[in-house]
């Protein structure tokens, strides 16, 4: 009789065997992410070598959006921070300085609010690719911190685990393109992590998502649900200083202009958005794309975003599971946004990261974890998507992942530790399996 079988009572499952029941388990995740970081350098640096450097804008797409976020720096720097909300003039910063070279039909908007110019407002003070480089590295480490947070002790060892979230395609597309999609994901990681132990930081954390207001729509509902007061009143402080102040730098002429921009969005990149729907995984974009019509697509998108929203507060009524709460959330907002692009899946890997957190304790099935690995390379799919215009799977993956969650929390709601004969998770090998206890 072993150490693991003495602490367990599981004399048929032991580590070392179940690490292998399943095909999905550490190793061959901890060999696919390698893989994968491996090809994304290569591609890195193949893009690097024909575009001497990423210097030649006829072939180079690396940056693309942060283009926008540097132009914008760039008019408020020099011009106003009003002017950034002009197309026209944009785009000429974007041609002089940005990654598209003269010429290009492409059209790079500002669509942000004031919030997050005044996040960005500092960037072109160094030159673009050194500023692409910072931004990238402070968002990407603060959302791999984030992430592995959401894991907790029982992924060992955490330091291998860096490796699935640096590796996976949804942090490649970010870094690719250049947004700010890990920061918000991050934002959101934090904000549950630290909701019970420091609910004033999860707080500050909820209220900064007000440099991307949809995205933040649906955490009033989970802290009033959860009766987070402080958090809450934290939130609510923080985003309207945040408002306050970026209004006070930026000026209040750039709130309609903001608005003005999102109604540009809804007609241009969402009711008619063309080849954009199919990097959009919502049920909007999948229903214009199969050729619904405006009115009825957004019928869809409703009933879907209010199904969402009532299993979210189910999951968050029925467990304080940390994991559970943070996959449903993530996963709800981007069932409900009606605008959401392949960049913001760095929110589908911290869903990912909170049901695998979840499975440390209370194993996972061979189904579950089938979902889990569709989950993680859904940003591959939809990036090459607009080449080849497949149907648009991202919110059935969405609602897979919903299903999931809500399943687990009807069984696993009120237990803080599965039961002693539980199946062990294996994705990361554990070895100890506490008795349960009831809240």
């Amino acid at each position: 009789m072993n150490e693991h079988t003495l602490r367990t009572g599981n004399h048929a499952n032991p580590p070392e065997a179940a690490a292998t029941r399943y095909w999905v388990n550490a190793h061959t995740v901890r060999i696919g992410s390698t893989i994968m970081l491996f090809l994304i350098l290569v591609i890195f640096a193949a893009g690097a070598w024909v575009s001497d450097g990423f210097t030649d804008k006829r072939i180079t797409g690396v940056g693309s959006d942060f283009s926008v976020f540097w132009s914008a720096s760039y008019i408020a720097l020099h011009d106003s921070a009003l002017q950034a909300y002009n197309l026209d003039r944009m785009m000429v910063v974007i041609h002089q300085f940005g990654t598209l070279a003269s010429g290009s039909d492409r059209l790079l908007p500002w669509l942000y609010p004031p919030t997050f110019l005044l996040v960005v407002l500092p960037l072109a003070l160094l030159p673009f690719w050194a500023s692409y480089l910072l931004f990238m590295l402070a968002t990407g480490v603060f959302y791999v911190k984030a992430t592995l947070g959401l894991l907790g002790d029982r992924v060992l060892p955490r330091h291998r685990a860096w490796v699935t979230v640096v590796g996976s395609p949804a942090v490649f597309v970010s870094v690719l393109m250049g947004q700010n999609s890990m920061l918000t994901a991050g934002l959101a990681a934090t904000a549950v992590t630290c909701l019970d132990k420091r609910p004033v930081l999860a707080g500050v954390a909820v209220g900064l998502l007000a440099i991307k207001p949809q995205l933040a729509i649906l955490f009033p509902v989970v802290l009033l649900v959860a009766r987070a007061w402080k958090t809450l009143a934290s939130a609510a402080v923080t985003a309207l200083a945040f408002a306050g102040i970026s209004i006070a730098v930026c000026g209040w002429k750039t709130v309609p202009a903001f608005v003005e921009s999102v109604r540009w969005a809804q007609a241009n990149m969402i009711d008619d958005g063309g080849t954009a729907w199919y990097v959009m995984p919502t049920f909007l974009a999948a229903a214009r794309a199969a050729g619904v019509g405006v009115s009825a697509a957004h019928a869809v998108q409703m009933s879907a975003a209010v199904l969402a929203v009532c299993a979210l507060i189910y999951v968050w009524r029925r467990t304080t599971d940390s994991g559970l709460r943070i996959a449903m959330l993530a996963t709800a907002t981007m069932l409900t946004s009606p605008y959401l692009r392949v960049y913001e899946l760095t929110w589908l890997l911290i869903a990912v990261a909170g049901l695998v957190s979840h499975g440390t304790r209370f194993g996972l099935s061979s189904g579950e974890r089938l979902v889990l690995v569709l989950a993680w390379l859904l940003p591959l799919y939809e990036f090459a998507n607009p080449l080849v215009k497949l149907p648009q799977i991202g919110p059935l993956v969405f609602v897979a992942v919903a299903v999931i969650v809500v399943r687990r929390a009807v069984q696993f709601g009120k237990c803080s530790a599965p039961a002693t004969n539980a199946r062990p998770a294996n994705l990361h090998a554990s070895t100890t399996q506490p008795a349960p206890s009831r809240r």
